[in-house]
């Protein structure tokens, strides 16, 4: 057993020193000698087909055979039974006959494998290619399709979700009677219009916060003849007393307008309301403030007062405010007079 091991480790040994040596060993590779090789092979090609024209130029002087009529199947069943036996004749003598080979030393043999593995590769890259294409394509149908299948087990989750509850919601139903459901009813539409009322709430004070803290100065300016509703922006009340130029922009505060001059001024465009609920005066922004709350206010209550929300609220003058909400895109005028307004109902298409 021993034995037979060390043996073997000699064989590797002896196969790994003949593979370094073979490494080892540079490739003779003489430029001159396969030149002249490939030159003799060439030569020994031509005088093969030259030899090949010769034989069959003298078959056809000899014969008196018609290549062409010989080359296809007589109808006369003689004529092309002795076909038959001409080519049966003809391959029992070219059988035994031994093909043409190159010699040895011909680098034609070499050169047609280079030409078949110089296929091969092209074929095998064009393969590759095309495949990676197709890959390409199937991972993103895969990927589509994969998407396809969460899609719809979301959709039969929610179906299913949704048949559950209906199904206990009808045996819920069908257990109780009529008073009860008419009660569960009126007590669901109560809890929703709380919420509702709430929401309105809500809304309305973040409406009303947003006005005076931000809209109602801008407001104001525009009122004055300064510049639009989003155009100059941290307008305060010494720019409002000091008002606009006749090209919209803010007069200098070197000489301060005086208090009666100020009221005065309110008073021509605001009027009544410019006055408080205590009768203390207001503000330039405090009297827009007023008025576009008003507004807001009375053009909510004609939009849902009137059927259909078609009816319009008359302005008594072109203001500022009435101005800013048509551009905000809150409410539009009449088409035939620009003194009637309306909120747009959001819940139906804008009209043209």
């Amino acid at each position: 057993m021993a034995q037979s091991q060390r043996e073997t480790l000699a064989r590797i040994e002896q196969y790994v020193t003949a593979a370094r040596e073979l490494q080892d060993d540079p490739m003779d590779l003489d430029a001159s000698a396969t030149e002249a090789r490939l030159e003799q092979t060439v030569r020994e090609l031509q005088e093969r087909v030259r030899g090949q024209q010769a034989a069959l130029e003298k078959l056809r002087i000899s014969s008196s055979i018609n290549v062409e009529q010989a080359a296809y199947a007589s109808e006369d069943p003689r004529e092309k039974l002795t076909q038959l036996l001409a080519v049966k004749e003809a391959y029992n003598q070219l059988t035994p006959t031994a093909p043409y080979l190159p010699p040895k030393s011909s680098i034609l043999p070499a050169l047609l494998a280079a030409r078949t593995l110089q296929q091969n590769i092209h074929g095998s890259k064009e393969a590759i290619t095309s495949t990676q294409e197709q890959m390409t394509k199937t991972e993103a149908t895969l990927k589509s399709e994969e998407a396809h299948l969460r899609d719809a087990k979301l959709l039969t989750e929610s179906m299913q979700d949704r048949i559950t509850r209906l199904r206990d919601q009808h045996e819920d139903r069908l257990q109780k009677t009529p008073a009860q459901l008419a009660k569960e009813l009126i007590a669901a539409k109560r809890a929703q219009k709380v919420h509702y009322d709430e929401e309105m709430d809500t809304l309305g004070n973040a409406l009303n916060e947003f006005i005076e803290i931000h809209l109602s100065a801008m407001v104001a300016a525009e009122e004055l003849g300064g510049p639009v509703v989003g155009d100059m922006f941290g307008v305060d009340n010494d720019t409002l007393a000091s008002g606009f130029t006749k090209k919209g922009k803010a007069k200098s505060g070197k000489k301060p307008v005086s208090d009666k001059l100020r009221q005065r001024r309110i008073d021509q465009i605001w009027g009544d309301k410019a006055a408080a609920e205590e009768g203390e005066t207001l503000t330039e922004a405090e009297a827009a403030d007023n008025e576009l709350q008003q507004l807001i206010g009375k053009l909510f209550t004609t939009l849902i007062s009137s059927a259909g929300g078609k009816a319009y609220h008359e302005l008594e003058r072109d203001s500022a405010a009435s101005r800013f909400l048509v551009r905000a895109k809150i409410a539009q005028f009449h088409p035939k007079d620009a003194r009637k307004l309306r909120l747009i109902d959001f819940g139906r298409e804008l009209d043209d």
